[in-house]
C-alpha cells in the first residue's frame, strides 16, 4: 500500500508543474488583448470640443487614457468596449453622437491594457471597477456631474465590466449590459478555441490551474468573476440587457440568466440577427450599420433620459 501511495506521489509530482505551467500559459494568453491603436482622432470623427484626459486608479495606479465629450447637461454617460477593441473603434461614435445630442456629457476610455492606456492584462470586471471609480471620481469632481446622474454603457466584455462596476459603486444610477456573459466558465472553452486552436472541451481541464493562477499570479479569484453575481447586488437600479437572439459567440441564455437574476427594474431586449452587438455591429461587421442602428440608438437614449 505505501509503495501505491509513493508512486501516486511520483506522479502526482511529474505531472503537476506541466500542468500549472500550461495553466499560466493559457491564461496569460487569454487575459492579455493587443493594444489596438485609434485610427482617427476625435476631431476627425467629429468631436471637435473633445477634451483629452488621463485618469489614474487608486488601487494599482493604471493610467487610462480617456476624453470627454461635452453637452449642455450635467449629466454623463461612460462607454465601455469590448476586448480587443480601444474607445473609439467601429460604430462607437454613432453611439457617442446620439447621446451627446440628447444632451447627455459622454466618456470614452481605453480600457487597462487596450489602447492608450497602461497595464498588461485585463482583470475579468474584478480589477477594471477601480478603473470605473477613478472615472466616476474624475465626472463629480472635475466635471461636476452630480450622484446619480451617471450612467453606464458596456458592450460584451464592457458589459461585464459595467455589471461589476455598478455592484460596487452606488454613484451609477443606470446601466445597459449589451451582450454580456452571465458565468465566465461557459466561455472560457469557446475564447480558448478562438484563441489557441485548442478543443474548448479543455476549458474544463484547465479550470482549476485558471484558479489557482488567478490568486497567485494575477491577484484576483475567478471564482468572483461571475457577472451573474454582480446582478444581484445592483438590485434596484435601472438595467437594460440587450443581447442578439442568435448570438453565436454568447448564446442568448447568458441574457436570460441575468435578467433572472435582476431586480424589479431589469429589463431585457432580445435582438433579432446573429451578430454578436447585433445592434450596432461592433464585431465582427463593424464596417456594416446594422439594419437594427436606429432603433438601438433610440432605445438606449431613452432608457438613459427616462432613469438619469
Amino acid at each position: 500500500m505505501m509503495g501505491f501511495k509513493r508512486g501516486v506521489l511520483i506522479i502526482v509530482a511529474s505531472v503537476l508543474p506541466g500542468y500549472l505551467g500550461s495553466s499560466w500559459a493559457v491564461l496569460h494568453l487569454l487575459l492579455t488583448p493587443e493594444h489596438k491603436p485609434m485610427t482617427q482622432t476625435p476631431v476627425q470623427l467629429g468631436f471637435p470640443n473633445t477634451k483629452s484626459v488621463w485618469v489614474e486608479t487608486s488601487k494599482d495606479h493604471i493610467r487610462l487614457r480617456g476624453w470627454l465629450v461635452p453637452a449642455n447637461q450635467s449629466r454623463a454617460i461612460i462607454l465601455v468596449h469590448g476586448i480587443h477593441s480601444n474607445a473609439w473603434d467601429c460604430q462607437t461614435p454613432d453611439v457617442v453622437r446620439a447621446y451627446q445630442a440628447s444632451g447627455f456629457q459622454v466618456f470614452l476610455f481605453d480600457l487597462r491594457a487596450h489602447g492608450g492606456s497602461g497595464g498588461e492584462h485585463i482583470g475579468l470586471g474584478l480589477h477594471e471597477r477601480h478603473d470605473i471609480q477613478a472615472i466616476v471620481d474624475y465626472l463629480q469632481t472635475e466635471a461636476a456631474i452630480p450622484p446619480g446622474s451617471i450612467g453606464l454603457h458596456g458592450t460584451s466584455y464592457g458589459a461585464v465590466v459595467a455589471l461589476f462596476a455598478a455592484a460596487d459603486i452606488e454613484a451609477i444610477k443606470a446601466v445597459i449590459a449589451d451582450s454580456a456573459y452571465a458565468n465566465l466558465f461557459d466561455v472560457v472553452g469557446g475564447e480558448l478555441e478562438r484563441q489557441t486552436g485548442l478543443p474548448s472541451e479543455w476549458g474544463v481541464m484547465f479550470a482549476p490551474g485558471f484558479e489557482l493562477m488567478g490568486r497567485v499570479v494575477y491577484g484576483f479569484d475567478i471564482d468572483k468573476a461571475m457577472p451573474l453575481q454582480a446582478v444581484r447586488k445592483i438590485q434596484q437600479r435601472p438595467l437594460l440587457l440587450i443581447h442578439g437572439q442568435e448570438d453565436e459567440i454568447l448564446p442568448p441564455d447568458h441574457a436570460r440568466r441575468l435578467n433572472q437574476a435582476g431586480g424589479p427594474n431589469t429589463q431585457l431586449w432580445l435582438l433579432p440577427g446573429r451578430g454578436h452587438t447585433q445592434g450596432v455591429r461592433l464585431v465582427p461587421d463593424c464596417d456594416k450599420p446594422s439594419p437594427l442602428r436606429e432603433e438601438f440608438l433610440r432605445r438606449t437614449t431613452s432608457f438613459f433620459k427616462r432613469y438619469l
